[in-house]
This record gives structure tokens, C-alpha cells and sequence, in this order.
């Protein structure tokens, strides 16, 4: 078995790049490879800021035979008498095999001769000469150059490029970089060291980098870094503020890490922690380290209680240049903290009803006018939940306080400077210029969640204000006729929705979405005469939106998909039933918790078995009254009246507007065997009974069952 390796080296590469191309090479090069049959027994691909690595082992030398099986003369043009004609002869010499290796075979077209011939797999290495400039050149990223006077595109300039197979370079045509490339066994060391090294052989290539400070291993470089923090803030008893984000980009910013301890003056300790926290992780890649066993609000308006003074940088240098290194940090991270701070004490001099004015000169959207408006709609949206809701608990006034500050510190220094910092820094401002905590926790808070997992706003005031913003955008960009399609999704409505109903789901508000929609459609038409849109169009977008968003966040939670479809079927009636999320959520539990019962198969297949009889009916699936439906007098037997007053307690339960399911599964339950019965052959009645009248009385009766168990679910796309 042998062995290939192929290393790219380049320029220093982005770190979202160098990490993002692993997959996609890897990917690449398998579809490559077994389209040629070329067999192989582990794949590595792997990177550094300056190098992308395939190693292949196990590989074959020679590619499989392929079998091509091909279609020739018909059958009574090859043979006559049972005798090959010239015809057959031809055919088979064609195919390099003999006549008696022909096959007759029955097509729709009539009879053929059909033949096989054997290609004989190609070798490994001229495969692969010819797969890698394709697989280079094919590997896509943002930002691509072109450099020198050559043709090809990178993500930064190729400068070497190391092809050995076992023991040879492997040489394949790459001519279009500037200037040319010749392909070598030679790689190279740390950029410090700048060595050009020579490769024997691919199992030597690891060991000869590391010897050179080199770790080209990606997870190993990743799980050295990870230690490397670790050890230090166990000796310095500190907790590192180290995301998994931010540990990624550092494993791809350097090939050999190194751990380097900084400080900066305690006097920068008077700004909140997130300032710190985002000039340091975010602007200069340090990881800080928080003081243990100690909690931070996020109004704090110091960090004195939360951060240490002390951060560590992971370098790329060598350790002979560790002081010079430190000191270089600490004196760029001082001027960054000194204009943080100054751009805070500016900012608090300014009032934020005062930003909020300045908010009108920044433009929102083309035709939406500007962040001021925004805000206005945002208020907008807050009050029409806040009467949907209709919650006792919730003062009012504060929520829609914090909707109308909800963005002050859009036109604040520190989040032009740090926009990361936006929603933070206005619940800080606002906290500091006297503000209730509900009101300046809601603006904090209020951006939550920015992606799926993210931590939802801690309080009911937040989770509101949270809706309204999102709500806006997504009503805004509808009506302008931007909606998401395919993959594009430049205003990232999708992600904006999945927060939506993340929040309405798990903080189980019955906030019904549809009618907010359909209320706030007439608003934006009166603000907005000059936009040329439907109602009905963008109204039934947005919910088509909806419901493909809350189907969605059923995935992400790890709902089977049987469940989904049964809860979520395409018939209209059901589809409008998704719409009501916290509902939805209950029938979800619902059918969950019965599932447990031993019985629940059984009640499955008889909803199942009645659904199915019941399509033989007229009766709508939103009929849920027996009155005007069902003749008694047509009755035959007693089972049928035992059923009807099953029916009877089902229209009780949901008479007073809202439904346990529980119960109503519990109905079910009790009375499986009576609906059994009408199928009995004693007991039982026949459905399709030849008077019409019976007929269709019986099938009212079922229809009923059904519509009643299709305020769960569909139980007939439930598998047993």
C-alpha cells in the first residue's frame, strides 16, 4: 500500500479560510478519487496559516477494473441459425472479447446483444496528476486573489507546493502562478527560521515540521493551546474567558504556539467588563481571565469585581522574543484600552433621549426611512404584543420605555468603534443616567438570541422588546419585497424568526403570530402609502415563512421527523394550527408523554384505521359539533350510541376554548375499546352500509373522531 502527500504553501492565510477549507478538500478529494475507483484506507487533511496538507494512506497503485456493459446489433441481425453473423463478430472484436461472451437481452425495444469489456484501471499516480491542479484550482473562499501575472486564484499566493508519492515527487502540470511553481519534495519551516527542508518520504513529513516549529497537525496545535491556557490559569487561580470561537481562530493564526502572560494598569478597571473583554478576544485575539467564583450583571458599569488584570497571548514568535513580545502587547493594549475609555466618559456626558435624536440622521432601509422610525415602529410592535399578552405581571410602561431606547447606543463612540458592543452599552448607559434595572436589562439583552444557541433574554421585558425588534425587521424587508430565497438571506430573517419563536416557545408566550402579523401589515401600509405591495401577499409569505421556521426549530430540537409531519401536516386547517407556537408546544408534550403508555400503539392504529374510513365522508375536519351531523334515530345498534357519547365528552372538553390533551388523549384512551366495537363482528355495524342515509350517519360519526384527533395530530402519519 502506498502513501501520498500533497502540501500547498502559501502566504500567511485567513484564519475563517485556513479552517473552513479542511472539509471542503476533504470532500473534494473523496468524490475525485472514487469516481476513479481509486480505493484508499485513511484520508488526513489538515492545515497552518502558511500550508494545506492531504495525506492519503492506503492507497492502491492501480485503480479498479470498470465493467462496461454496451448494447450492439439486435439479436436476429447477430445471429442467424443460431450462427454469429458478421455483425456479432464485429460487435465483440469492438469490445475486445470473444462472441461467446455475448449476451441476448429482452429491451423495450425488442431483443439486443449486449457485451462487456473490462477497462483496465488506470495508475494511481497518473490519476492523481491529473486530480490535483483540477482540486486546487476548484477549492472556493470569500475573497480570492489573482497575484503576480498569472491566472489562478487563492485565498492568498501559492509559493511551493510538495507532491510525493511514497518516496518520488509526483510531478503534474501547475503553470498558471506567478512566478511558476515547480513541484518539489521541499517544504518549509517556521517563517522565522525560514529553512527549506527536504522530504523523503510522507511518513517523515509530521516529524520534520515539528522538529522545525512546526505543528501541522490542526487538532494537535488546537489541543496544545487548550493546555497551554489551562496550565496557566490553574497557577495563576484565575478562569480563562476563552470561547470555542475564539480557540479556533487562534489554532489557525499560528504553527507554533506559544504561551505569553500580559498585564495592564488596574486603572482601566473602571470600564465594564464586556469593553475589556471585546478589545481584547475580539480585536487583538489575548484571552482574559476572569476572577473565579465571582458573577458580573451584565449592567455592571465596572470591572473591578470581574476581570483580572493579568491576560495571556498565544504567539507565533519564538521564545528567545517572548519579553519583547509581552511588552509589544501591553503597549498596543494600553492605547486600545485608553481610547475605549475615552470614548465611555464621552459618551456618558451625552443623555440618551439625545442619541436617540441623533438616530434620525442614520439611514435604516431604502423607502423605510431612518433608525429613528425604526424605533418608532419598534414601539409600535412592543404595544400590540403587550395587548396580545395581555399579562397582569408586566409593567407596561417599562417595556415600551426600553423599545424606545432600544438602539440609543447606535449613535454612541464605543459602538462605532465596537460594534459588538451595541445593546450592551445602551442598557449600561441607561443604568447609569438612573434608569429602572427592568428597562436597562431589556436593552441589553434585547439583540438575544443572535444565533440558535444563544442565551435567550433573562427577563420577560427583554424576551418582548427582543420580539418587537426582530418582528420589524422582518415585516419591513417582506414588504419590501426582499424575502429570502434559496440560500440568500442577506438580512438574516431566518435567523431573526428562529429567535422569535425560540423565545415565545420556551418562555411559552401565547403570542399568536399570525393576527400580530395581520395587524401590523395595515400599520406599515398607513406609514408607508408610497410602497406599492399586496396585503394578502406579504400576510400569507409571512406565515408560509413562519411555518417553514417553527417546522424548523422542531429539527433543532431533535423531534422525530414522523412527528413533525404528523403535527405539522400540509392540510390547511393544520397548518394554521402551527401558527399557534405555545399550543403547538403543548400537543408536542402531549404525544410525547403518551407514548409511554403501552397502549398508545393501539390507540394509534384505531384513530388510524377511523381517519382513514372517515375520508369516505363529506364532513369537514373543522366540524366538531354532532348536532346537525348525527341522527340518533338512525342508530342500529348500541355501539353506535356508545360512540356518539364519547363524542359528547370530546365536545365538553373543548367547550370551555381551551384543551388538555392530555385528557383528551386520556378519552381516547378510556374509550378505545368502544370505538373497537363498531368494527366488531358481533358487537359492530357495518360502515358502508347500503342505505345511504346509515351510510353517511356513520361516517359523520367517525369524521367526528377524526376531527377531534386531529387537534393533536395526524395519527395516520404517526408509524406504529
Amino acid at each position: 500500500m502506498s502513501k501520498y502527500l500533497l502540501e500547498i504553501g502559501t502566504e500567511e492565510l485567513p484564519a475563517k479560510f485556513s479552517h473552513s477549507v479542511l472539509e471542503q478538500f476533504k470532500s473534494l478529494i473523496e468524490f475525485e478519487l472514487d469516481k476513479k475507483l481509486i480505493k484508499f484506507e485513511n484520508i488526513v487533511v489538515t492545515s497552518t496559516p502558511r500550508r494545506i496538507v492531504l495525506l492519503l494512506e492506503g492507497l492502491v497503485d492501480y485503480a479498479e477494473d470498470k465493467i462496461i456493459e454496451r448494447k450492439g446489433p439486435k439479436a436476429n441481425s447477430a445471429y442467424l441459425n443460431g450462427c454469429p453473423t458478421n455483425a456479432a463478430l464485429g460487435f465483440a472484436n469492438s469490445l475486445d472479447i470473444d462472441v461467446g461472451e455475448l449476451e441476448i437481452k429482452n429491451t423495450e425495444k425488442g431483443d439486443f446483444v449486449f457485451g462487456k469489456k473490462i477497462e483496465k484501471g488506470l495508475s494511481t499516480k497518473i490519476s492523481l496528476s491529473s486530480i490535483i491542479p483540477k482540486l486546487v484550482k476548484s477549492l472556493q473562499g470569500p475573497r480570492f486573489m489573482k497575484w503576480g501575472a498569472g491566472n489562478i486564484k487563492f485565498s492568498r499566493p501559492i509559493r511551493w507546493i510538495a507532491s510525493i508519492y511514497n518516496d518520488e515527487i509526483l510531478d503534474f502540470e501547475f503553470d498558471e502562478c506567478d512566478p511558476k511553481i515547480k513541484i518539489s519534495n521541499k517544504t518549509k519551516s517556521h517563517r522565522l527560521i525560514n529553512e527549506v527542508l527536504e522530504v523523503q518520504n510522507p511518513d517523515d513529513f509530521f516529524e520534520l515540521l515539528k522538529r522545525n516549529r512546526v505543528i501541522a497537525i490542526r487538532k494537535e496545535r488546537k489541543e496544545k493551546i487548550e493546555s497551554l491556557i489551562n496550565q496557566a490559569s490553574k497557577s495563576l487561580n484565575l478562569k480563562p474567558d476563552l470561547s470555542e470561537g475564539l480557540l479556533n481562530e487562534l489554532t489557525d493564526l499560528v504553527e507554533w504556539p506559544d504561551l505569553i502572560i500580559g498585564k495592564f494598569s488596574d486603572k482601566f478597571l473602571d470600564l465594564p467588563v464586556e469593553v475589556l473583554s471585546t478589545v481584547m478576544k475580539s480585536h487583538q485575539r489575548y484571552v482574559p481571565f476572569l476572577l473565579k467564583n465571582k458573577s458580573f450583571s451584565k449592567l455592571d458599569l465596572s470591572s473591578e469585581k470581574n476581570i483580572s488584570t493579568t491576560f495571556c497571548v498565544i504567539s507565533n514568535g519564538l521564545e528567545e522574543s517572548n519579553n519583547n513580545i509581552a511588552k509589544g502587547n501591553e503597549k498596543v493594549l494600553r492605547a486600545r484600552f485608553s481610547d475605549a475609555k475615552f470614548f465611555v466618559e464621552s459618551d456618558k456626558k451625552v443623555a440618551s433621549i439625545e442619541r436617540n435624536e441623533k438616530l434620525k440622521s442614520v439611514s435604516y432601509l431604502k423607502g423605510l426611512g431612518n433608525i429613528f422610525q425604526r424605533v418608532e415602529r419598534i414601539e409600535e410592535v412592543t404595544k400590540k404584543i403587550l395587548k396580545f399578552l395581555n399579562d397582569k405581571s408586566l409593567e407596561e410602561k417599562k417595556i415600551i420605555e426600553a423599545a424606545k431606547y432600544c438602539k440609543n447606543d447606535l449613535c454612541s463612540e464605543i459602538v462605532f468603534e465596537f460594534p459588538e458592543l451595541q445593546g450592551i452599552m445602551g442598557g449600561k448607559y441607561l443604568k447609569y443616567e438612573g434608569f429602572s434595572e427592568d428597562v436597562c436589562l431589556a436593552v441589553a439583552e434585547h439583540y438575544l438570541p443572535s444565533f440558535y444557541k444563544d442565551a435567550l433574554p433573562s427577563t420577560k421585558y427583554g424576551a418582548i422588546v427582543s420580539i418587537a425588534d426582530k418582528v420589524e425587521t422582518l415585516i419591513s424587508i417582506f414588504i419590501s419585497g426582499k424575502r429570502p430565497s434559496g440560500s440568500s438571506d442577506p438580512y438574516a430573517l431566518r435567523r431573526n424568526l428562529n429567535g422569535v419563536i425560540k423565545i415565545i416557545w420556551d418562555y411559552e408566550l401565547d403570542l399568536p403570530l399570525d393576527k400580530l402579523f395581520n395587524e401590523l401589515i395595515d400599520f406599515w401600509k398607513i406609514a408607508f402609502p408610497n410602497l406599492n405591495f399586496s396585503r394578502e401577499t406579504v400576510f400569507n409569505d409571512l406565515n408560509e415563512f413562519l411555518v417553514q421556521r417553527i417546522v424548523s426549530h422542531l429539527e433543532e430540537i431533535s423531534l422525530s421527523k414522523e412527528l413533525i409531519k404528523a403535527v405539522c401536516s400540509s392540510d390547511e386547517l393544520s397548518q394554521k394550527r402551527v401558527l399557534n407556537i405555545v399550543d403547538l408546544k403543548n400537543r408536542i408534550k402531549s404525544i410525547i408523554n403518551f407514548n409511554e403508555k403501552d397502549n398508545f400503539v393501539e390507540i394509534q392504529k384505531v384513530i388510524t384505521r377511523v381517519s382513514k374510513l372517515a375520508n369516505n365522508s363529506d364532513l369537514s375536519t373543522d366540524v366538531l359539533l354532532t348536532r346537525d351531523y348525527i341522527n340518533t334515530k338512525l342508530f342500529e345498534k348500541d355501539c353506535e350510541l356508545k360512540v356518539f357519547e364519547f363524542i359528547g365528552e370530546l365536545e365538553k372538553l373543548f367547550s370551555e376554548g381551551y384543551c388538555n390533551y392530555l385528557e383528551l388523549l386520556n378519552l381516547f384512551e378510556i374509550n378505545v375499546n368502544t370505538i373497537e366495537d363498531l368494527f366488531d363482528n358481533e358487537k359492530g355495524v357495518l360502515i358502508m352500509s347500503e342505505d345511504l342515509k346509515i351510510r353517511n350517519n356513520r361516517l359523520n360519526l367517525l369524521s367526528l373522531i377524526r376531527n377531534y384527533s386531529l387537534k393533536i395530530a395526524d395519527f395516520t402519519l404517526l408509524n406504529s
